[in-house]
C-alpha cells in the first residue's frame, strides 16, 4: 500500500510541475516550426487510461533519467470514427519538438497489434507506422504509431486526425480500453534543463 501512495504522490508532484511548466509560450524561433497554442485555464476530463499512462510514463522516466519534456494530450471526436488533436502543439521557451506518437489503449486479449491498421485522415490519409522499439511511454498504456512526421510538416492544417482500422479496413473501436491519446516528446535546451 505504501508503495502504491508513493506512486501517485510522486505523480501529483509531477504533474503539478509538468502544469507550472506549460505556462511559458515558445520563441519566436520555434514558431515557424509548431505554433505555439496559448495555454487557456479549461481543463478537459482526462480518461483513466491517460491518467494510469501518465503515471506509469513518468516512473519510467525517472527509472531511465529522461530528461525531455512529455505531454500526454487526449483526443477529441471527429467524423465518425475520427480521432483528433490540434498540430497547434504546446511548447516552452527553449523547447524543441522531437517526436509524436499516438498510443492506442486496446484489450489484448480481442485484438492483436497485426490485426490493426492507424491511418491519419487529417490532412492527408496516410497509413502510421506501429513504433515497436522501446520508448520512455510504458509498454502496458497500449500500442504506439509514429505521427511525428504528419504532426511536424508546416502547412499540415490544425488538425490531425486518425482511424483505427480492423485489417479487413472495418472502422471497429469495440477493442479499445479507452480512445487513443497522443504524447509529445520535447528537447529542453542546455540552458533548460537540470
Amino acid at each position: 500500500m505504501s508503495k502504491y501512495l508513493s506512486v501517485w504522490m510522486s505523480f501529483g508532484v509531477l504533474a503539478t510541475l509538468v502544469l507550472a511548466a506549460e505556462a511559458v509560450e515558445c520563441s519566436e524561433e520555434e514558431t515557424t516550426l509548431l505554433k505555439p497554442k496559448l495555454t487557456t485555464t479549461l481543463v478537459t476530463q482526462m480518461t483513466d487510461c491517460l491518467m494510469e499512462c501518465t503515471g506509469m510514463t513518468y516512473i519510467r522516466k525517472l527509472q531511465l533519467q529522461d530528461n525531455r519534456n512529455i505531454r500526454l494530450i487526449d483526443s477529441t471526436e471527429g467524423d465518425l470514427g475520427e480521432y483528433c488533436w490540434s498540430t497547434e502543439l504546446k511548447c516552452n521557451t527553449g523547447e524543441s519538438f522531437q517526436h509524436a506518437y499516438v498510443v492506442i489503449p486496446v484489450d489484448t486479449s480481442a485484438v492483436g497489434h497485426k490485426q490493426l491498421e492507424v491511418k491519419s485522415t487529417v490532412p492527408t490519409v496516410t497509413r502510421l507506422q506501429e513504433h515497436v522499439s522501446p520508448t520512455t511511454v510504458a509498454e502496458k498504456c497500449g500500442f504506439r504509431y509514429d505521427a511525428t512526421g504528419p504532426i511536424s510538416t508546416r502547412n499540415s492544417g490544425t488538425l490531425f486526425c486518425v482511424q483505427v482500422l480492423t485489417q479487413e479496413d472495418v472502422l471497429d473501436d469495440t477493442f479499445l480500453k479507452c480512445p487513443p491519446f497522443m504524447v509529445t516528446f520535447w528537447q529542453r535546451s542546455l540552458s533548460q534543463s537540470n
